[in-house]
């Protein structure tokens, strides 16, 4: 080898030993230079541990990276390893290849405080660079590329949300993505998965096509406790705590050029719901929440769902006079208003067009605990065993059905039939029968607003109710057996129910009802509480103010029959036609143990007296001229004022002058006392054990005024001495 060529291959020796020695320590001088210019770099300061280069496989090797937060301190994001495998040789086909990327143990920290996060610095710096970048002519080709292994593994996030203070972690995050290409015709897939920290995990299956970016994904959700997000429910309720374990499948097919038109269906199930109020009363649970998705499509406002099933579930109802629990619980009335002002006006004028459906709706083993402090007194009620069960609930239905049983505090039954047309409810039947109810369980409303104890009774009840556009027909029938009353006199109406319900029970001790309620729902005045309440009490009322009506129908008499006995002013014994309807009395107190009846004189004194001496001067008119004094009335008082020898009196007046005072008196209280003696002794002969009274009416009582002899009937209940019931 000449001289010459030595020097030349030396100095080639000495050139590629420096490039290898150059290339040996580039790594390390692009990491020292990416330290010290990090924040120009990537917005922030940064630290790499290591980085590792190899030039054969052309793989990049980047050990414990870490990126800061603004304050340069306090660590915001890093990963143990870093792996990006590149086929530099497609560069010169005008291609980006790389045939892996993968990162393991990426941990990174996101924090939000009101509307900001963490990372809005990052974001804006990056968004500045973009806008760096120089506009790419349109006729340049598209970008070549393809993406192979693209994985993480073993990634945290932490996600603290200052707002409510809570922070959540997702742990184990992992995805793995085999193959993404600029030009590719199949779907590529993407599996992402992560645990969360107290317990469940997510996991996704994605396969999207990047070029027209059709894409299909199943969402998984398994064994994920809800109790961690208590604090973000607390931001809506007022709870004391949030429990469950929810487990979803969630199908979406759509295209992420028009994500709004995503489909989406699947199964959405809720194993041992809870929810508490602030005093950790049990307030909604459910056994288990099976819910199965058949499609929702936000984008046409349709909303199917196959089968929402509830087994088991419980509601707490606590009513006060202006709100309820569950109203306070979600912060429906803020302050004590029914409306919080500044809440933003709801947009229901898309609601029109929306489809909604519910094939099979049921709820089984219900559970209803319902209180109430509205008079001054707690009640309680517990419904169970309820099971409602409907097929085909559909927004555009023209009728849909809906089945309820339940069992009504541990006792009573209840069975129901809701029809209705979901356009227009002002289209609704009801049908409802409620049978064994325990009328005691309704003692403090009794109390309340009718001023009665209810000390037994059973209720069955059957209601036939028809709504047609708002005018409501409906038809009660009520049946109560065994019912047992006392009078406290301290109800707000205080109506006489004890009375009402003695004169309305049949012979076999049962009290068979009909009230029908009537109303037009489109008069915003129209209350039907109000109307129900005010037809049950027109109906008690009017029961006791006519007692004869009800009564009169145990003998088969004519109730205008059994309100008085009428005489004349000369009578001191009942007729044959009156004996027989005393007897009805009798019949009619032994067919309602119980009655008191009560027989009253009544009759107007002086109209009585000169009855009297008309009757006594008539036997003296009829001596002297044969002729009868009432078939000869003009001859008569011309009689009576030729013996009183004065022309100018009336006939009243010449009888008045003719006969003593004294014994006109006497004679009418002979009179008086001998119909009411008779009457009486008719009575106790007929019936010795009758507790009919015959009794004298006071003398300044108005009723006598004007009155012909008459016994008016009263009818009540015996004392409760003298009641057997």
């Amino acid at each position: 080898m000449t001289k010459k060529k030595k020097i030349v291959f030396k100095s080639l020796l000495i050139l590629l030993g420096a490039l290898v020695v150059f290339l040996f320590f580039l790594p390390t001088l692009i990491k020292n230079y990416a330290i010290k210019n990090g924040k120009e770099l990537a917005g922030r300061k940064i630290s790499i541990e290591n980085l590792k280069y190899n030039y054969f496989s052309s793989t990049l090797q980047v050990y414990n990276f870490k990126i800061f937060e603004q304050n340069g301190t306090d660590e915001f994001s890093h990963f143990d390893t870093l792996i990006l495998n590149l086929a530099p040789l497609k560069l010169f086909k005008d291609k980006i290849e790389i045939e892996q990327l993968y990162i393991k143990g990426l941990t990174t920290r996101l924090v939000m405080k009101d509307s900001t996060f963490n990372f809005d610095d990052l974001i804006a710096f990056h968004l500045a660079s973009e806008d760096t970048i120089q506009t790419v002519p349109e006729n340049t080709e598209p970008l070549k590329y393809s993406i192979s292994n693209l994985e993480l593994k073993d990634s945290n996030i932490y996600f603290d949300n200052k707002n409510v203070n809570k922070e959540t972690h997702l742990e184990d995050f992992s995805f793995l993505i085999p193959y993404i290409g600029w030009d590719q015709e199949q779907k590529s897939n993407a599996d992402i998965r992560f645990n969360f920290k107290n317990g469940g995990y997510f996991q996704s299956i994605l396969n999207i096509n990047p070029i027209d970016g059709e894409y299909d994904a199943v969402v998984t959700l398994n064994k994920l406790n809800l109790e961690p997000f208590y604090e973000y429910v607390l931001e809506y309720a007022n709870i004391n705590s949030f429990k469950g374990i929810l487990n979803s499948e969630i199908e979406i097919q759509g295209n992420t050029n028009q994500p709004t038109k995503a489909i989406v269906s699947g199964r959405v199930n809720v194993d041992d719901f809870l929810m508490t109020d602030t005093n950790n009363k049990d307030v909604l649970s459910s056994k288990k929440i099976d819910c199965k998705l058949e499609k929702i499509d936000y984008a046409n406002s349709s909303y199917v769902i196959d089968s929402l099933n509830f087994r088991q579930p419980y509601t707490y109802f606590e009513m006060d006079s202006i709100t309820n629990n569950l109203f306070k619980l979600f912060k429906l009335y803020p302050e004590g208003n029914s409306v919080d002002n500044n809440s933003e006006t709801i947009d229901t004028t898309s609601t029109s067009n929306m489809y909604y459906a519910i094939n099979h709706l049921k709820i089984d083993q219900g559970i209803l605990d319902y209180t109430d402090n509205l008079t001054g007194e707690k009640f309680d009620y517990h419904l169970s065993d309820i099971q409602i069960n409907s097929d085909a609930i559909k927004s555009n239905s023209e009728w849909i059905d809906i089945y309820s049983t339940m069992l009504l505090n541990n006792r009573g039954t209840l069975n129901a039939k809701l029809g209705f047309n979901p356009e227009n409810p002002l289209y609704t039947n009801l049908d409802l029968t409620i049978e064994n109810f325990l009328l005691t369980d309704i003692n403090i409303y009794a109390n309340f607003y009718t001023g009665h104890n209810i000390i037994k009774g059973d209720f069955y009840y059957y209601s036939k109710s028809i709504i047609t556009n708002g005018d409501i027909e409906s038809e009660n029938k009520l049946l109560i057996k065994n019912v047992s009353v006392t009078n406290n006199k301290s109800g707000i109406r205080s109506l006489p129910l004890k009375f009402a319900l003695f004169l309305l029970k049949d012979k076999n001790g049962d009290v068979n009802l009909d009230v029908p309620v009537r109303g037009d729902l489109n008069d915003p005045e129209i209350n039907v509480k109000k109307i129900v309440w005010n037809t049950f009490k027109n109906l008690i009322v009017k029961t006791v103010a006519s007692p004869v009506n009800f009564l009169a129908g145990l003998v088969d008499g004519n109730p205008k029959e059994f309100e008085e006995l009428s005489f004349s002013y000369l009578d001191t014994m009942p007729s044959e036609k009156q004996f027989r309807k005393l007897d009805k009395l009798l019949e009619m107190e032994t067919k309602k143990e119980g009655l008191k009846i009560e027989l009253t004189h009544y009759v107007d004194i002086n109209l009585q007296k000169e009855a009297i001496a008309f009757s006594e001067l008539g036997k003296q008119f009829f001596n002297d001229t044969k002729k009868d004094y009432l078939k000869d009335d003009k001859e008569f008082e011309t009689y009576l004022k030729t013996k009183a020898e004065n022309d100018s009196l009336s006939k009243t007046e010449a009888a008045f002058k003719l006969i003593n005072q004294n014994t006109l008196d006497s004679l009418a209280t002979s009179f008086n006392q001998s119909l009411i003696k008779n009457t009486e002794n008719y009575l106790k002969t007929t019936k010795e054990s009758t507790q009919i009274s015959v009794l004298k009416s006071e003398v300044k009582d108005p009723d006598n005024i004007g009155s012909i002899s008459r016994f008016k009937i009263k009818y009540d209940m015996l004392e409760p001495e003298n009641n057997q019931n």
